[in-house]
């Protein structure tokens, strides 16, 4: 069975998907049917962040039989701290301005509410509210109002606004929804509260963030404890995608260049002779506030489009091929007699690579002949994209496979396979599990021992 999803490079794409793997998964849950899970390069991502969704939700995948990760790069996420000084300011602002949001609402709400009741009542803000037009958040948008020509005035009880008169012929709703003054003020109103609603959240946003990242860190020692003798990673140490995505981490390219006095070449830099006092005045100062943050600005973005990071104030701080980091050194890569054949493969079907790429420049339409080139490319040419090409890694998948299925069937898969590589496989599974009967049946084959949940992680 296939999994379909997007594959857009993004965290919300991925997240999105591993709902939807969970939804598609619940039938067989349901039936009680065994299945196992292989997801290749972000689709293992997907796999990863389901596992962690079920964790969460308290739903156990008893008939998730194993996993199976092929060249995956995991991001590792890392947040502000919840209680860093920013984000505390940033709570203050949100709430503050939440609270003139819900003001303006509320009283829009009683003003209609009491019109449908038939009341008529003049447009006030009592003196508390209105702090005698020096209320930080009212101050501006009065004022606005008596700019546009709009009556503002202050009375014993407030601030009055608008000429609507009580005991006048118009209701209050025909005022607001008839009137070009009572239509105008109604709108500013909305986008007033709308206005502060937004910037609000979009200030408490980055703290809910930092929250949820903290909290994923014990989130994902707890899904990995569940699910860590079922997970088998395969990654090559060459792999395009896991090493380019880590490269991201640190970009060192400068895409901004410093203001330096140009060499008067063309006879058009005569003329800028004229501006070379403001030059000397400025140009140190660009060049060493302006142009490092830019710079730095500019790589961040960058570096979190390739990363395909959306997640508010959250930085990737480590790509590995393991759902985290200190997995590292207990979920080691392919042997190296794999790994080779795998670069062999992917070097001598790069070598077909050149002619196509000489088309695609010497034709009439660089857009057509991309489109073209895109197709001619088989996937060969990289690891990332080449894993399952080969028989080995096939083996290797199956033989995860048939260790959450099938014992007997296992044990005939490490025998027919070379031994460096079942020596690898047993090796990897070792590091992981928590109760397995040991191998037997080959005196070669090393025992997989038990070890602890959290001495694996």
């Amino acid at each position: 069975m296939v999994f379909h999803w997007s594959g857009e490079n993004s965290e919300r794409a991925r997240s999105r998907a591993a709902s939807d793997l969970l939804k598609f998964v619940e039938p067989l849950e349901t039936q009680g049917i065994p299945y196992h899970l292989v997801g290749h390069s972000h689709g293992g991502s997907v796999i990863w962040n389901m596992l962690k969704l079920a964790t969460i939700q308290h739903r156990s995948l008893e008939r998730l039989r194993t996993w199976t990760t092929v060249g995956t790069p995991f991001l590792q996420h890392c947040g502000r701290n919840p209680w860093n000084p920013i984000n505390l300011l940033l709570l203050l602002v949100g709430f503050l301005l939440l609270r003139p949001a819900y003001r303006t609402l509320k009283h829009l709400s009683i003003l209609l509410w009491n019109a449908a009741l038939g009341k008529r009542e003049a447009f006030l803000l009592s003196n508390s509210e209105s702090a005698n037009l020096q209320n930080f958040f009212d101050y501006p948008i009065l004022s606005f109002l008596r700019w546009t020509g709009i009556r503002v005035v202050e009375v014993p009880q407030g601030v009055e606004v608008g000429a609507y008169d009580p005991d006048g012929p118009l209701s209050v709703a025909g005022y607001l929804f008839t009137t070009r003054e009572g239509l105008f003020m109604f709108c500013m109103a909305i986008c007033a509260a709308y206005l502060f609603l937004i910037i609000g959240l979009m200030c408490i946003r980055p703290v809910i963030e930092s929250f949820r990242i903290r909290a994923e860190y014990q989130l994902e020692d707890d899904a990995f404890a569940t699910y860590q003798s079922r997970w088998l990673g395969i990654w090559s140490p060459d792999d395009e995608a896991i090493n380019g995505l880590r490269a991201t981490l640190d970009i060192a390219v400068s895409f901004l260049g410093k203001l330096q006095p140009r060499e008067r070449v063309f006879l058009s830099d005569n003329l800028n002779l004229l501006a070379s006092p403001i030059f000397w005045v400025f140009a140190p100062l660009y060049n060493f506030l302006v142009h490092p943050i830019a710079d730095r600005s500019i790589r961040s973005i960058v570096a979190r489009s390739a990363q395909g990071n959306d997640r508010p104030t959250a930085n990737v701080i480590d790509v590995s091929p393991c759902p985290f980091g200190a997995l590292k050194k207990l979920a080691p890569p392919i042997p190296d007699s794999l790994n080779n054949e795998l670069l062999a493969s992917a070097d001598e079907a790069a070598g077909d690579v050149a002619p196509k790429l000489r088309r695609l420049l010497g034709g009439p339409s660089f857009t057509s002949g991309l489109e073209s080139f895109s197709k001619d490319l088989a996937g060969s040419e990289l690891i990332h994209t080449a894993y399952f090409e080969h028989p080995k890694v096939l083996d290797l998948v199956a033989c995860n496979i048939a260790w959450g299925t099938n014992e007997h069937a296992m044990r005939v898969l490490l025998e027919r396979m070379p031994r460096d590589l079942a020596n690898w496989f047993a090796g990897a599974k070792s590091h992981l599990i928590t109760d397995i009967a040991t191998l037997s049946g080959s005196p070669w084959l090393p025992s997989l021992g038990r070890t602890p949940p959290k001495q694996a992680a």
